[in-house]
């Protein structure tokens, strides 16, 4: 349709022909929630599902491999990998990493999403086999220096993001970013079709959605995390720093609440340190795994990440019929 390609602007379709999506709608990586089942559906549906390796092979338990080949059974759709950048603070990590990337690389996955350190080696691998990288950035500083370093897009991730959250509005990044002149990933907020909407009506060249999709019959989570969402309003969500060191946006639950939101002076102490923050963010997020790995399984457990987006999730569906509301219109 002429008309409609036309109406799209000109980032938009730059997101589109990085990705391969026809929807500007991503998956975002999850733990729990990014089983194979899921990320194959939405980009089934033509949004662009992202793997997240850890929950892939110690959640779900796949061999990383298989799980990829998994995925391009259920979909002959682009998808996506995430890589968390540790740097030097976890040696085996980062040589699994590399190991996941190497298997990226010869899977065909041309779309790579880089979150935490710098992405500059994982931008040269990728150039080199013509794959795209987008990474995550929490405000203009980081968004700066990210182009800087050569990546493709920016995922802004919003204060109303679920899981590890923002700091600002999805307002500033755009007043602050318009004219990047690299196309910005919308990602917080976005629970219906009025939210992705206003964010491209705002100028993004996408949105990222997270809780919208934990809501739908093809992620593998626990039906209570599913009508916890479905049930919850904007006022359930807190934020704790208890997962990741920095703040996480998670429904307020007693299992939330038991020992406060807060880390104890040891932990804070590392926070503040440069050289020692790193350590103390793999020690949280270690322990954060333990318990959101029980969430997916057992009804029990109510530990509950989701962004604010999830008061205008009213109910749990599928992925074809969450995706057919984000249809680009002229």
């Amino acid at each position: 349709n002429q008309r409609k390609d036309d109406s799209m602007s000109p980032h938009v379709k730059q997101f589109l022909a990085d990705t391969g999506a026809k929807i500007p709608v991503v998956c975002g990586p999850m733990y729990p929630g990014s089983n194979p089942e899921l990320v194959a559906a939405v980009s089934e549906a033509g949004g662009l599902g992202v793997v997240q390796p850890v929950a892939l092979t110690s959640l779900y338990g796949h061999d990383f491999r298989e799980g990829l080949q998994l995925i391009k059974q259920l979909t002959d759709r682009p998808f996506g990998v995430n890589f968390t950048i540790f740097g030097g603070a976890n040696k085996k990590y980062h040589e699994q990493m590399q190991e996941w990337m190497q298997i990226s690389i010869e899977e065909g996955v041309k779309f790579f999403l880089t979150s935490l350190g710098k992405p500059d080696s994982v931008v040269k691998v990728a150039k080199e086999h013509g794959i795209v990288v987008y990474h995550d950035v929490p405000n203009k500083k980081v968004a700066l220096a990210m182009r800087d370093s050569g990546v493709d897009g920016l995922n802004c991730i919003n204060w109303r993001g679920g899981g590890q959250t923002g700091i600002q509005a999805a307002e500033q990044f755009m007043e602050e970013l318009h004219d990047i002149n690299i196309p910005l990933i919308c990602a917080g907020g976005i629970g219906n079709a009025d939210d992705f909407k206003q964010a491209l009506k705002l100028g993004y060249a996408g949105v990222q959605l997270g809780t919208r999709f934990l809501a739908t019959n093809e992620c593998i989570i626990t039906d209570s995390y599913k009508q916890a969402i479905v049930d919850s309003s904007e006022e359930d969500i807190v934020w704790t720093n208890k997962i990741a060191g920095n703040n996480s946006s998670v429904i307020k639950t007693e299992d939330i609440m038991k020992g406060g939101l807060r880390t104890g002076p040891v932990i804070n102490f590392m926070l503040r340190k440069p050289n020692l923050k790193k350590y103390a963010r793999m020690w949280l997020m270690s322990k954060g795994i333990r318990n959101y790995s029980k969430t997916a399984f057992n009804d029990d457990v109510k530990f509950w990440q989701a962004g604010k987006g999830l008061g205008n999730i009213a109910s749990v569906e599928s992925v074809a019929d969450v995706m057919g509301e984000f249809k680009l219109t002229s």
